[in-house]
């Protein structure tokens, strides 16, 4: 009965040994052909999704992920001029310890033997249900990067599930971009969130260790939404740099209407405006720039919005009112013993279940962080964008 030459190949090839499975020649076993077959899963999941291939993969071996984010060095500083044959003593850094436990995420796909035998002649069914499961994998970790655990439903059909992020899922940068500081116009203001980020609680005082959990935000109202301009993204590159942020790897990320509105302000009837460009990457793709940072959108943001009508509070919205600053270098997805995307083929010869079908599934161990905080902004309060 026909199968999925695919399907064959992968199990064939899953050999801990360099030869086993694979062929005589020197250096070309199993192992090597695998990993070769590991790395264009990979390369194929990245023309689903828009923001998830961005993002750094690490791993670990271990559940949990856990860092020290380098905070106030207090009261003494580390550098000081002195006079000759002077003493001091030396201040070590604060840290604070974060950690972030690992999720196991997985797409299944069955088939039955009839339908492939009965679509052989025109449609390659196993195929093609493998390869919306790995899509719909891709997805689902860009949803949940995005807009995290928000499980509010959604019904304007952008996602998958029906709901704003993915119920049981890591926290995404809805949850994640926040601030305790208090609420005003201009550069300074926060969200007055008090929430917790990876087990500890941000701080609006700035002599607290929890203060280094803070996002910048830009808004230039905090009493209406307020039309995006030149100027918002310009504060916001500056709050990076003074964050030291200036050479890190940097996005602005926004919707799909946002994009349109953003080429609308910095290339108007198709000219661009100093600071503006285009940058043309492999396969004929086009990515807007504002002072040599890439502008990328993901439909996903249509419902990341954050809004204030009153000055003091904030309310986080399923609509399109934010723009992100991401700094890319502090933001990272960690996989655990390098389970990310494995495909596990299934077939039902098993004498215990008999069952004529094939399939198999997709998963990934592993958890979405932000490792910093200070250099990334959220410029917020923004008119939604005309659709």
């Amino acid at each position: 009965m026909p199968s999925d030459a695919y399907m064959q190949i992968r199990t064939a090839l899953d050999s801990t040994t360099e030869v086993t499975g694979g062929d005589q020649r020197s250096g070309v076993g199993a192992v090597f052909i695998q990993k070769e077959i590991d790395r264009m899963i990979k390369e194929t999941i990245n023309k689903s999704t828009d923001f998830r291939q961005l993002v750094q993969r690490k791993t670990i071996r271990q559940l949990a992920h856990i860092w020290n984010l380098e905070t106030s060095i207090g009261s003494t500083v580390k550098s000081t001029f002195y006079a000759d044959g002077g003493t001091g003593t030396p201040y070590p850094n604060q840290y604070l310890q974060l950690y972030a436990q690992a999720l196991s995420l997985r797409s299944d796909y069955e088939v039955t033997n009839l339908t492939i035998a009965a679509s052989s002649s025109y449609f390659v069914a196993l195929e093609r249900e493998a390869r919306s499961a790995l899509q719909a994998h891709a997805l689902t970790e860009e949803q949940a990067m995005i807009l995290g655990d928000d499980a509010s439903a959604e019904a304007t059909g952008l996602t998958l599930n029906g709901l704003v992020g993915v119920a049981g899922a890591y926290k995404g940068l809805k949850q994640l971009l926040s601030s305790a500081v208090a609420v005003t116009a201009g550069n300074t203001g926060g969200f007055a969130d008090a929430s917790t980020a990876y087990g500890s609680t941000r701080s609006s005082t700035v002599t607290d260790r929890e203060y280094a959990l803070n996002v910048n935000t830009v808004a230039t109202s905090v009493t209406a939404t307020s039309p995006l301009s030149v100027k918002n993204l310009n504060s916001a590159i500056t709050r990076s740099n003074i964050k030291v942020g200036k050479m890190a790897r940097r996005i602005f990320l926004c919707s799909e209407d946002r994009l349109d509105e953003i080429s609308d302000l910095i290339a108007p009837n198709g000219r661009f405006v100093q600071g503006a460009s285009m940058a043309e990457l492999d396969g004929g793709v086009s990515v807007l720039k504002w002072k040599g940072l890439s502008i990328i959108a993901s439909r996903l943001m249509a419902l990341n919005g954050v809004t204030s009508t009153n000055g003091t509070s904030v309310t986080f919205a399923d609509t399109d009112n934010c723009v992100l600053l991401l700094d890319m270098d502090a933001i990272s997805f960690v996989n655990v013993a390098g389970v990310d995307a494995r495909h596990v083929p299934i077939s039902g010869t098993d004498s215990s279940q008999r069952s004529d079908v094939q399939g198999g599934y997709f998963k990934t161990y592993g958890v979405f962080v932000v490792e910093k905080f200070n250099t990334h902004v959220v410029i917020w309060n923004l008119t939604a964008p005309a659709t």
